[in-house]
């Protein structure tokens, strides 16, 4: 399926490969080589200078945003190793917190960004994800934000990503890793297939199920047949229109499942009926270009109902301004602000 957003044009590769160059040498593992082959990208032409410069006026115009956005993303490091730490009945790993609250630590920007987070943190997790993650450049199978892809793994196994997804095979075993992201996921045939995610672990044969870990959390939804899902030395049994989530607590009590919402997705259309718009900018995230940042929690709140297409998700900005009155300031790298 092609893209909303497709980076076909010329200026687009380039700007793709500055935030690849961008990731690779902010990522912590960067070598002398690295950095020798990146002046020699830099040099290729004209337009390849001038990619790399659009990305640095891009961060010179965020700064303090990226600043707040590190220091959530070290909070919430901070807030899922607890959490991990605790269901597996250990103390908090202070060697953990300690780089994540020191002082002295800065995170890059030429530092411009002054947040309590390492390099390894914003290459796993990029703030305002502006830049592809160390698990987006080296996946086995990934999309781009506002991509869709069907992927034939043979024996049996099929497996339709959506935006922002990158799935690894998983190596001595017929099954996959869903890094993050969401597939919908298809097996026929009496052999099992396996799938992990979010610290849990999926069985299926002759099944078909939909996927999603895009935050602590890990829904899976079957569609056909039955899943059987594992964490943390639980197990539910999954039947065909039945959801559960899972997160690094535990697993969470099987429920009935809005199957219609949770396969919106293929159709290319989002439909939100009294959903706040702090989880309806969330959602628009995942297939547009840049970010939407609401700097309002009490507008977060507020219910929306409307339908997008996927192929002119930007209407949504207008919707949303139209029918909630929202404020809107628009920034370089396709950032906007709501208020």
């Amino acid at each position: 399926m092609s893209s909303p957003h497709p980076e076909s044009s010329e200026s687009g590769q380039l700007e793709r490969q500055a935030r690849a160059w961008w990731a690779r040498l902010h990522s912590g593992q960067a070598t002398r080589a690295d950095a020798d082959a990146f002046k020699q990208w830099a040099a290729l032409s004209a337009a390849h200078a001038q990619a790399w410069r659009e990305l640095m006026r891009v961060w010179s115009a965020l700064d303090p945003l990226l600043a707040e956005e590190a220091k959530r993303q070290a909070q919430q490091a901070q807030q899922a190793e607890a959490a991990r730490s605790r269901a597996k009945g250990h103390r908090f790993w202070p060697a953990l917190s300690n780089a994540l609250h020191s002082p002295g630590r800065r995170a890059f920007l030429g530092g411009a960004v002054a947040a309590s987070v390492t390099a390894g943190v914003l290459a796993v997790d990029p703030p305002l994800g502006l830049w592809p993650s160390v698990g987006e450049l080296t996946a086995d199978f990934s999309t781009a934000t506002g991509e869709q892809r069907q992927v034939a793994l043979g024996e049996g196994v099929s497996v339709r990503m959506n935006t922002q997804t990158q799935i690894n095979r998983l190596q001595g075993a017929r099954g996959l890793a869903l890094v993050a992201g969401e597939a919908e996921i298809a097996t026929a045939g009496e052999s099992e297939l396996f799938v992990e995610a979010g610290g849990g672990r999926l069985q299926a044969r002759g099944a078909r199920f939909n996927i999603r870990h895009t935050g602590p959390e890990v829904c899976v939804t079957c569609l056909d047949g039955r899943v059987l899902v594992s964490v943390n030395g639980q197990q539910r049994s999954v039947e065909a229109g039945r959801q559960v989530v899972y997160d690094p607590s535990g697993l969470h009590e099987v429920v009935r499942a809005d199957l219609a919402n949770v396969s919106t997705w293929g159709t290319g259309v989002l439909s939100f009926d009294g959903t706040p718009l702090a989880e309806v900018i969330a959602e628009i995230n995942r297939y547009r270009p840049g970010r939407i940042i609401l700097r309002n929690e009490a507008l977060g709140r507020v219910a929306v109902r409307m339908q997008l297409s996927l192929r002119s998700i930007d209407n949504a900005l207008v919707m949303i301004r139209e029918l909630y009155g929202v404020k809107l300031r628009s920034l370089p790298g396709g950032i906007v602000l709501l208020s």
